[in-house]
């Protein structure tokens, strides 16, 4: 295993090891069929997750507390996974990670036969879905603060509202907690700081 890939996934779950015991083998499978869905389809349509979650209490299942976190967990496994170089990763390798995010030996053996067992697959939908998505023609952000109460020192908690015009016209808003965006903000720079160690490389630096 590459210790770039090694690091970029620790670092990225970071936010989520304490939600990963929670995770079990059937949540775990609908989570995987969720994350391929979001991976080989076009749009991501909000409800998927509110029929995921269904399906499990039609099913019996207890659902986890933190499931919507458990999603972008894995989610985020699989996509890295799918920006490695075919074969970089081995798969003993790969249960090692898994086993220091605290997976139970259940769950590591599912995610590790889907993504060996159909990487050629999910890695042709990833890259033909990813060429499709654009970034917004127009985005505006604003803090939300509202007030709890007559009294002017008591404060609600405040949210962070994006509004943003899509490619196709269509105009969405997000609403989220601080807490969230703080960590939308250290996965960008975590990203942007892989970015900058790859530039660096003397494979990729451009020559003059």
């Amino acid at each position: 295993m590459t210790s770039n890939f090694k690091y970029a996934l620790l670092q990225s779950l970071k936010p989520y090891t304490k939600y990963i015991p929670q995770l079990t083998k059937p949540v775990l499978r609908v989570l995987i069929q969720v994350s391929v869905h979001y991976i080989e389809s076009r749009k991501c349509s909000p409800e998927v997750l509110d029929l995921a979650l269904t399906k499990l209490s039609h099913s019996g299942c207890d659902t986890p507390e933190h499931f919507y976190e458990l999603f972008a967990a894995i989610l985020q496994i699989m996509q890295m996974f799918l920006r490695t170089a075919k074969g970089s990763v081995k798969d003993e390798e790969l249960r090692e990670c898994l086993r220091e995010l605290k997976f139970t030996e259940e769950c590591i053996e599912d995610i590790s036969k889907v993504l060996h067992n159909h990487r050629d697959s999910l890695t042709k939908n990833f890259y033909e879905v990813k060429c499709l998505r654009s970034p917004p023609r127009r985005l505006q952000w604003r803090i939300n603060i509202s007030l709890m109460d007559s009294g002017i020192s008591h404060f609600s908690q405040p949210t962070i509202i994006i509004h943003f015009q899509t490619v196709t016209g269509e105009y969405k808003t997000f609403e989220f907690p601080i807490a969230m965006f703080h960590r939308l903000r250290y996965n960008v720079a975590l990203l942007l700081k892989e970015m900058q160690t790859l530039e660096n490389r003397s494979v990729i630096r451009k020559f003059p």
